[in-house]
C-alpha cells in the first residue's frame, strides 16, 4: 500500500474542519445560577407589577394615613372647643344664675329711712337675665349633638322647673310694698330655697357629668389622635423603605442583567419613594408630639381653670342663699362655701400646670380670689353682728370691697386665664395641623409620578426583546 493511499487528501482534511464563527454581541447576559421564572421579558413584567403594587401600597397608606390623622386631630379639636368648653360654661352659667337669682332679695329699703335703698337689685336682676340668656344658648348648642340629646332634655326640664320656682320667688318678693334690707319676705326665700334645691340636686350635677363626659371624651381622642400618628408612621416608614428595597434591588439586578450602571428613571422613582417615607415619618411624628403638646400645655391646664371657674361660681351662689335665708338652711349654705372654697384652693394653684412665663397670670388670679375671700370674711363678720344693711350692701354693690365686684373681677380674670389656656390648645392643635400640610396631594402625586418613572424605565428593556 502507498502513501497516497493511506494519506487523506488535504481537501477532505479541510472539509472536516469545523469552520471558525464570529463573535456575536449579546444585548441579554443571564445570571449564573437557578433562576424561578425564565425569560428576560416575563420576568421584567412580573418586577414591574411587583414595583408599582409597592408604590400603590405606599401611597394608599400615605393618603389614608394622613386623612384618618387629620379626622382625628381636627374631631379633638371640635370636642374640646365646641363640647367640652361649651358644657364647662353652662356650668358657670347656671351657677351663677342661682347667686343672681339670690341677690335679687337681698337688696330693699333701710331701718332709719324707708326713702333710702340699700343694695343694688338692679344689677342683680340685669346680670340674672344675662345669664338666663346665656343658658339657652349654650342648652340649643349642646343639643346639636345628637349623642347626648338625653342629658340635654333632662337639663331643659329641670330648668323649667327651677325657673318656676325662682320666678314664682321675685313674684312674691315683688309683692312686699315697702322689703327690709336683708329681711325678704319668709314665702319667697322658701321658694328661692326650693329652686335652689333644684339647681344643686338636679341642673348643676347633671351639667358637670355631661362636662365630664366631654372633657374625658376629649383626652381620650387626644390619645387616640396621638397614637393614630405613630402607628400610621411606623406603617408608612416600613413600606416606604420596603420599596425603596425593591426598586434599588431592581435597579441592581437590571444593571448586571443589562450591563448599564444604572437606570435614571428608576433612580428618580426610588428618590420619590424615600422622599415620601422620610416626609410621612418626620410630618406624622410632628403631629403627634404637637397632640401631646395640646394636650399638656392647653387641655389639661384649660380643663382645671374652668373647672375652678364653675366651681367659683357655685361658691358665690352659696354664699348669696347663706345670707338671705334662715339660719336653718344658711348653715348648709356656709358648709357648702367652706367645701368648696377649699377645692378652689387646690385648682387655682399654678404648681404643676403653670410655665414660668404663666405663672404671674395665675398669681394675679389668686391675688383676685383673696379678694374675693376677704369680702365674705367682711360679710360673715356683718351678719354676724346683726348690721344685715350694710351685709346687703356688701353683698349687691359694685365697688371695691363688694362681693359682687370683686366677685365679677375675680371670676373675669379667671375666665380670660381659661380661654389663654384654651386658645394655647387652639394652636398646638392647628401645629398638628399644620404638620400635614399638602398631604395626602403630595405624596399621591409623588408617588404617582413614581409609577410613570418605573414604566418609564423598563420600557427601553422591553423593546429590546421585540
Amino acid at each position: 500500500m502507498t502513501t497516497s493511499q493511506t494519506a487523506p487528501p488535504q481537501r477532505e482534511v479541510a472539509a472536516t474542519a469545523e469552520p471558525a464563527t464570529a463573535p456575536v454581541p449579546e444585548a441579554y447576559r443571564p445570571r449564573r445560577g437557578p433562576r424561578l421564572l425564565s425569560g428576560g421579558p416575563r420576568r421584567l413584567g412580573v418586577r414591574t407589577v411587583a414595583a408599582l403594587v409597592m408604590l400603590g401600597a405606599l401611597c394608599a397608606v400615605a393618603v389614608i394615613g394622613a386623612v384618618a390623622v387629620r379626622h382625628d386631630t381636627a374631631r379633638l379639636r371640635t370636642t374640646v372647643t365646641h363640647r367640652a368648653a361649651v358644657s364647662a360654661q353652662l356650668r358657670f352659667a347656671l351657677a351663677d344664675l342661682d347667686a343672681e337669682r339670690a341677690d335679687t332679695l337681698a337688696p330693699g329699703h333701710a331701718a332709719a329711712d324707708h326713702d333710702t335703698l340699700v343694695g343694688n337689685q338692679l344689677n342683680a336682676l340685669l346680670t340674672a337675665q344675662e345669664r338666663r340668656a346665656q343658658v339657652s344658648g349654650l342648652l340649643q348648642q349642646l343639643g346639636a349633638d345628637r349623642s347626648r340629646h338625653g342629658a340635654v332634655t333632662g337639663l331643659l326640664d329641670g330648668l323649667g322647673r327651677y325657673d318656676d320656682l325662682s320666678g314664682r320667688a321675685a313674684y312674691v318678693a315683688e309683692q312686699d310694698p315697702d322689703p327690709a334690707a336683708g329681711h325678704p319676705p319668709i314665702r319667697a326665700v322658701s321658694l328661692n330655697v326650693q329652686a335652689g334645691n333644684v339647681m344643686h340636686d338636679q341642673l348643676l350635677p347633671a351639667a358637670g357629668r355631661l362636662s365630664e363626659a366631654y372633657q374625658k371624651q376629649a383626652d381620650e381622642q387626644r390619645a387616640a389622635a396621638h397614637d393614630a400618628a405613630v402607628r400610621w408612621s411606623l406603617v408608612i416608614a416600613a413600606l416606604g423603605l420596603a420599596a425603596v428595597a425593591v426598586l434599588l434591588w431592581w435597579q441592581w439586578e437590571m444593571a448586571r442583567d443589562y450591563r448599564r450602571r444604572f437606570n435614571p428613571a428608576l433612580v428618580a422613582a426610588s428618590a420619590a419613594a424615600l422622599a415620601v417615607t422620610l416626609a410621612g415619618g418626620l410630618a406624622l411624628t410632628a403631629t403627634a408630639d404637637a397632640v401631646t403638646a395640646a394636650g399638656e400645655q392647653g387641655l389639661r391646664p384649660w380643663t382645671r381653670l374652668a373647672e375652678a371657674h364653675a366651681v367659683a361660681a357655685q361658691a358665690a351662689a352659696s354664699e348669696s342663699r347663706w345670707f338671705v335665708h334662715a339660719s336653718a338652711f344658711g348653715a348648709a349654705d356656709q358648709q357648702q362655701f367652706d367645701d368648696l372654697a377649699k377645692a378652689l384652693d387646690g385648682l387655682l394653684s399654678p404648681d404643676g400646670y403653670a410655665t414660668d412665663a404663666e405663672r404671674p397670670a395665675y398669681l394675679d388670679v389668686l391675688a383676685r380670689y383673696g379678694h374675693f375671700r376677704a369680702d365674705d370674711v367682711r360679710l360673715r363678720s356683718l351678719k354676724r353682728s346683726g348690721d344685715i344693711e350694710q351685709g346687703a350692701a356688701v353683698l349687691t354693690e359694685v365697688g371695691r370691697g363688694d362681693v359682687a365686684f370683686d366677685f365679677w373681677d375675680f371670676s373675669t380674670t379667671l375666665d380670660r386665664l381659661a380661654g389663654q389656656q384654651l386658645a394655647d390648645f387652639s394652636a398646638q392643635a392647628d401645629d398638628a395641623d399644620d404638620a400635614l400640610g399638602g398631604w395626602p396631594g403630595a405624596p399621591a402625586g409623588a408617588l404617582g409620578l413614581a409609577a410613570v418613572l418605573v414604566l418609564l424605565g423598563v420600557r427601553p428593556r422591553l423593546a429590546e426583546y421585540r
